[in-house]
């Protein structure tokens, strides 16, 4: 696992995330513009930190910058100062973004969302390698590298005239795509663990196999920042610093996939051997899920009632409803307990 600061957590432990952090490594030395694409809390601005803490610039400011965040009357001047009586209340000189990052990185995240006007100047300060503040006459050179990020597509931004063909080749001297975490399941464990020990205040918290199971299960669509708050969830409910698979609630918006993916079924096999790869097929529902890893972990139906917290009876009736509906249940597992 690879972290570039406590603060700013990057798991590279999917053989897909490790070719990642590997291509970042290389993109990091040459010194051009970057352009990070991948969908709303993948970790953008994190993969921007490691690229920087990476570079020859590491020594010098990062700044990040949400230009969907900036009120478009002062997108300017946040980006590029201005000068002392440029307009009323301006008293003095600002610098802008821009500037502070002289020498430095400045990160614009959503860039696809920049005012239209503006990037027109964005494009000249690329072209140009200096700045006007706001009511200047002179330019100010500066020395910044330039990493953007988008979750929208830019290809058919250019085609509605909301975003410049020629900006984009400007930023996009390297593309780095980011995957949603359901397609780097293997970075959901180290992930989640990251969160733990990040909310844990020094306390150690264990973390139940059934419940890492829930974790792998679930499809993601708000990806690390979605997981980062379940497991800040699991905080409230967590009995005895263990957080097991009940104290794993998700959002419901984003409910279980019921479209569950080879990659999903890969690791089930190996986790759940003695599973037909049907009735995995057919394990649509996080729930049975659950309930058929802690009958394979126990030695007997009682002690699967009691991880999963529920009585013997409870669990029988669960298991006849799971059939009644068409899940293929092993008979020895849906037998009279």
């Amino acid at each position: 696992m690879n972290k570039i600061s406590e603060d700013y957590p990057f798991v590279f432990v999917d053989p897909k995330s490790v070719e990642l952090f590997n291509l970042a490594i290389k993109v990091a030395k040459a010194d051009i513009p970057v352009l990070i694409t991948g969908p709303s809390g993948v970790g953008k601005e994190v993969l921007a930190r490691v690229i920087h803490e990476s570079s020859q610039r590491s020594d010098k400011p990062f700044i990040a910058i949400n230009c969907a965040a900036i009120p478009d009357n002062l997108v300017e001047d946040t980006l590029f100062g201005h000068e002392r009586g440029a307009f009323t209340g301006a008293n003095s000189i600002s610098k802008g973004f821009f500037e502070e990052a002289n020498n430095g990185t400045i990160f614009l995240d959503e860039i696809g969302e920049m005012p239209i006007n503006l990037q027109s100047k964005l494009l000249r300060v690329l072209q140009e390698q200096e700045i006007y503040r706001v009511g200047a006459t002179k330019p100010i050179p500066i020395n910044t590298r330039i990493i953007s990020a988008t979750n929208i597509n830019i290809a058919d931004s250019i085609k509605q005239k909301n975003f410049r063909e020629d900006l984009y080749f400007r930023l996009s001297g390297f593309v780095l795509e980011i995957l949603n975490l359901a397609s780097r399941r293997e970075d959901i464990e180290p992930l989640a663990r990251v969160f733990i020990q990040k909310h844990s205040n020094g306390e150690k918290v264990e973390l139940t196999k059934l419940a890492v199971d829930k974790l792998y299960f679930h499809n993601w669509p708000g990806n690390v920042r979605e997981l980062e708050n379940t497991i800040f969830r699991s905080f409230i409910l967590k009995e005895k610093n263990v957080i097991d698979h009940n104290h794993i609630i998700f959002d419901k918006l984003t409910s279980f996939d019921a479209s569950v993916s080879s990659s999903i079924i890969s690791h089930a096999l190996n986790s759940t051997s003695n599973f037909s790869e049907k009735l995995l097929r057919n394990s649509n529902n996080s729930e049975l899920c659950n309930i058929l890893t802690a009958l394979q972990k126990s030695e007997n139906r009682e002690q699967a009632a009691r991880e999963l917290g529920i009585s013997t009876r409870t669990l029988r009736l669960k298991l006849k409803n799971f059939r009644d509906e068409g899940y293929e249940v092993p008979r020895s597992y849906a037998r009279k307990i």
